[in-house]
C-alpha cells in the first residue's frame, strides 16, 4: 500500500513539473504577442493617397506587329504586315445597322464561288488535286472567313463608313478578301507539288 502511494506521489509530482513548465512556455508566448501587438500600434499608419492616372499623357512612339491571315497553314511567308509608326491611329470599328448582314452575305457569296476559285486556280497552274485537298482549303477559308472579313471592315475609311456605302462596301471587301484566298491557294497548291515532286495526285 505504502509503495503504491509513493509510486503515485512521483507520478503526481512529474504531471504538475510538466504543467510547470507548460504554464510558463504559454505566458512567455502570451508575452511576445503582447509585445509584438503593442510595438504595432505604435507605429505610425500607413497613408496612401489617391492614385490619378492620366491616360491621355501616354504616347506610343511605335507599335509593330504581323498578322498571318492563315488560309495556307503549309506555308508560314504567307503574312500580311501591319505597321503603326507615328501614323494616324485607323478609326475604330465600322458599325452601322446591318453591318452583320453584310458580312454574313459577303461571306456566303464567297464560300459559294470557293470551288470554282480553286479549280481555276488549278486549270492556271496547270495542276490537279484530290477532292482531299480541296476539303482541307475549304475549312481552312472557312474557319478564319469571318475574322478576315471584319478585319477589312474595321479598317475602311470615315467616308466610307456610312449605310449609303453599303454596296460599295460590300463589293470592295468582297474583293479583297478573294484576292487574298487566290494568293494562298496559290501557295498552298504550289508547296503541294513542291513536296511531293509532282501534283498531289500523280497526274
Amino acid at each position: 500500500m505504502d509503495h503504491d502511494l509513493y509510486s503515485y506521489s512521483i507520478q503526481m509530482q512529474r504531471f504538475l513539473e510538466a504543467q510547470d513548465k507548460r504554464i510558463m512556455k504559454l505566458e512567455h508566448e502570451l508575452k511576445r504577442l503582447t509585445d509584438e501587438l503593442t510595438e504595432m500600434k505604435n507605429k505610425p499608419p500607413i497613408h496612401v493617397d489617391r492614385i490619378e492616372y492620366k491616360f491621355d499623357q501616354l504616347k506610343v512612339e511605335s507599335l509593330d506587329g504581323t498578322l498571318n491571315i492563315g488560309l495556307n497553314p503549309n506555308d508560314l511567308n504567307n503574312i500580311d504586315e501591319f505597321a503603326v509608326n507615328n501614323q494616324p491611329i485607323q478609326p475604330g470599328p465600322f458599325l452601322f445597322p446591318g453591318r452583320e448582314i453584310v458580312a454574313q452575305e459577303i461571306y456566303h457569296d464567297i464560300l459559294s464561288g470557293l470551288e470554282e476559285m480553286i479549280r481555276d486556280t488549278e486549270a492556271q497552274l496547270q495542276i490537279t488535286l484530290e477532292s482531299s485537298y480541296h476539303d482541307f482549303m475549304r475549312q481552312d477559308v472557312e474557319r478564319q472567313l469571318h475574322q478576315r472579313i471584319n478585319m477589312y471592315f474595321d479598317n475602311l475609311s470615315h467616308a466610307e463608313r456610312s449605310p449609303q456605302q453599303r454596296e460599295n462596301v460590300k463589293e470592295k471587301i468582297t474583293e479583297k478578301v478573294k484576292s487574298d484566298i487566290q494568293k494562298a491557294i496559290i501557295q498552298f497548291i504550289t508547296h503541294s507539288r513542291s513536296e511531293t515532286g509532282g501534283n498531289p495526285n500523280g497526274v
